[in-house]
């Protein structure tokens, strides 16, 4: 609990900086309600604002826990993951693994490794990563010719390396930016091979199940869940 205390002071500090005046009330007001023990008025404050950061979504999420609404404390961390800081990621995933727990969502080798992965992207945003990667290009286009003609091999194929890990970053950081996904927050949900009740199921997906949003028509939107592609309801799902 101390350390929960801690980060939530930490990102009042941070969401105050940034924030519009009426933003920073809310978010106070909220804190204070929420070191009260009085999680549900400051679940509606945070819900009250428009615009949500990571921090603000962060607060939310801890509130549904505390109400244990579990499924909508996940949705909400989840949201805080895509502009959360190299700092905030070791509390986010704490909590994550909590609820994911009280779920009975068992994290893979692939899951842990996407995280760590997302965490070493949040060290610069997608412009951020652009830069290094002109900058290291750049780089070894200045010293290619010296370092051949003086064979310094190492050096070469270390800066070789290193543009090859920004490019691979860069496409991961695009991917990550432009990706859409969704928690089901149906019981059970029956995926249809057309946007409409009337086209023929194909499977089914089960409450918690994480799934790619590749299209969206009306109030339908198209999913893919590993092998299973088909259309569901927009309601069905919340989107993260």
């Amino acid at each position: 609990m101390k350390r929960i205390r801690l980060i939530l002071s930490g990102l009042l500090i941070s969401v105050l900086f940034v924030c519009p005046r009426d933003v920073q009330e809310t978010v106070l007001r909220a804190h204070k309600l929420y070191e009260q023990n009085e999680f549900e008025k400051a679940r509606d404050l945070y819900n009250s604002i428009e615009k949500k950061g990571p921090a603000t979504w962060y607060n939310l999420g801890n509130c549904h826990y505390k109400l244990e609404n579990h499924l909508d404390a996940l949705i909400c961390w989840r949201r805080a993951e895509r502009d959360a800081t190299w700092s905030e990621f070791p509390a986010l995933y704490h909590n994550m693994n909590e609820v994911q727990k009280k779920l009975g969502i068992e994290n893979s080798f692939k899951d842990y490794f996407a995280r760590s992965i997302r965490r070493i992207l949040s060290l610069f945003s997608l412009f951020g990563w652009q830069i290094v990667f002109l900058l290291v290009w750049t780089l070894l286009l200045v010293l290619l010719g010296y370092l051949a003609r003086t064979q310094r091999y190492i050096v070469l194929s270390g800066l070789s390396l290193l543009l090859v890990i920004c490019v691979s970053a860069l496409y991961i950081k695009y991917d990550f930016v432009n990706a859409r996904s969704g928690i089901v927050t149906d019981k059970t949900l029956v995926v249809y091979a057309g946007p409409d009740k009337g086209f023929h199921e194909l499977g089914s997906l089960c409450r918690t199940n994480e799934v790619a949003i590749l299209e969206e028509n009306n109030e339908w939107l198209k999913i893919q869940d590993n092998n299973l592609v088909g259309w569901i309801p927009v309601s069905t799902i919340a989107q993260v």
